[in-house]
């Protein structure tokens, strides 16, 4: 059996407009999966408090470092829940700062590239406000759920940040692979 690292995986050919993104967890699902690299697999981490769903498919991507020293956040817009660890080739439209505890943290908004329902969004302006509404909602509400009092939405990023967030992501990548400190 080959062992993939997905968080290894190209970032994408036309990135940062189009990225490649593993999807963790599912549009509507209540389980919030994990990729574990040291197993090479996407686990089961926890089941998401309350009635609490993902109002999209939520992942991460690759060859990329966040703020919190993982993988960029990703959210995908979604009518249809693909499978934990599916590679979805995504089209950015912009990105949702959150605050929690540990600090201010980015999750990038994107649609899937090839789905036609998606062909005239391009921007978040594009966006249906009640479907961003419920992405804010759910980041705070699931957070605060589990205990996170002061997790609170920041604000929207435009296209053009988001891919400065994508590239300056991308290079913290680079140069995390570049040097490899010794223990």
């Amino acid at each position: 059996m080959m062992n993939v690292d997905l968080e290894a995986l190209p970032v994408g050919e036309d990135a940062p407009e189009v990225v490649n993104a593993i999807v963790e967890v599912p549009v509507e699902s209540r389980n919030k999966y994990e990729y574990e690299p040291e197993m090479g697999a996407v686990m089961l981490d926890r089941v998401l408090p309350g009635n609490v769903r993902y109002p999209a498919d939520y992942g991460f991507i690759p060859s990329t470092i966040s703020t919190d020293g993982e993988p960029i956040d990703i959210v995908i817009a979604a009518y249809d829940p693909v499978f934990p660890g599916c590679l979805v080739q995504a089209r950015i439209l912009g990105a949702l700062d959150t605050f929690t505890s540990s600090g201010t943290e980015p999750n990038v908004f994107a649609v899937p590239h090839d789905d036609p329902r998606f062909d005239d969004m391009e921007s978040l302006e594009d966006v249906p406000d009640q479907l961003l509404h419920d992405i804010e909602n759910f980041f705070v509400t699931y957070m605060q759920l589990e205990g996170d009092e002061q997790a609170e939405v920041q604000g929207w990023h435009g296209v053009e940040e988001t891919y400065k967030i994508i590239r300056e992501g991308s290079q913290a990548y680079q140069e995390d692979r570049v040097y490899q400190p010794k223990d």
